[in-house]
């Protein structure tokens, strides 16, 4: 039993009349009659009662139909499933903090584009609070957050757990003692939201001082290049310092013996990670996240 008659035949059960059914099909009347032919052939019985130029479904017509429809649905569902795994194309909205969007998102999606080139990618820079509203309403296709969030309908991917440092200048480390730094450096502290800053004031409180002076800023990436050029000293996750501590440029203060560990997330829609393309990127954010200094510079 070939699909193709199927798909004739139900057509045709559906406006009982081969002549509609071939315009909808763009066969030939003649191809029509032929496919439900062979169908009545195979099955050894007939489909239509022909009646004064008139079509009605027999009784075993009815029971293909039924049976038609069913499996046409199934073959519709596997299509589209397959169908899916096609090249990613599309567009999509990234939201997550400025240092996610510079640091992480900026060179994943620019290696992500190198193999799939009809996707568009939009990076948002965004505090947490308004990640988590724009992806449930949809403003966002994938949010970077820190921190986690429970909910049934949002996908929450953990990509990596870090550790609160406070850091200096490895040149102001080895020219002064740390009580000196402690009281007469700038403390430059960020200006977050949501989990960050409540780890953050856990962080602060563990301090065995008080800065004499602070800075809110609203950008890690000002604050840590205002600590390299010794502006002042500040609190920064570890894997962001990561580099600039293998390469001396910073030193890290441990005050006190326990640490505070925040956590990072890609978050989506549940519903989303049926779309491919959004799945493909997800699927690369998480598998690159923690080796994004390793992705290759341009060649």
């Amino acid at each position: 039993m070939e699909l193709r008659h199927l798909k004739t035949f139900v057509i045709a059960a559906e406006h009982l009349n081969f002549t509609r059914a071939a315009e909808i099909l763009n066969f030939t009347q003649p191809t029509v009659s032929s496919q439900i032919q062979a169908l009545e052939q195979e099955l050894g019985q007939s489909l239509f009662f022909r009646i004064n130029k008139r079509l009605s479904l027999t009784p075993a017509g009815k029971k293909l139909q039924a049976h038609a429809n069913e499996l046409l649905s199934i073959v519709q569902k596997i299509e589209g499933e397959f169908a899916e795994l096609a090249q990613p194309n599309g567009n999509l909205v990234i939201a997550a903090a400025e240092v996610y969007c510079t640091e992480y998102l900026l060179p994943i999606t620019t290696e992500y584009i190198k193999n799939h080139p009809n996707v568009n990618i939009e990076i948002l820079s965004r505090q947490t609070s308004n990640v988590i509203k724009g992806v449930r309403n949809k403003e966002y296709d994938i949010g970077i957050i820190s921190g986690e969030i429970q909910d049934n309908t949002i996908s929450n991917t953990l990509l990596e757990e870090e550790e609160l440092l406070l850091v200096v200048s490895k040149a102001l480390h080895e020219r002064y003692p740390i009580n000196r730094l402690l009281d007469d450096l700038t403390f430059m502290k960020f200006r977050a939201d949501s989990d960050f800053q409540k780890k953050m004031d856990i962080f602060m409180d563990k301090l065995p001082f008080v800065p004499n002076r602070t800075i809110l800023v609203e950008s890690e990436k000002a604050i840590k290049r205002g600590i390299i050029q010794q502006k002042g000293l500040g609190i920064m996750s570890s894997n962001y310092v990561k580099k600039d501590l293998e390469e001396g440029k910073l030193v890290a203060l441990r005050l006190f013996d326990e640490k505070v560990i925040v956590k990072t997330s890609l978050i989506t829609l549940q519903e989303n990670l049926q779309l491919n393309t959004l799945r493909s990127l997800c699927e690369m954010i998480q598998f690159v996240w923690d080796k994004v200094y390793e992705l290759p510079a341009f060649s």
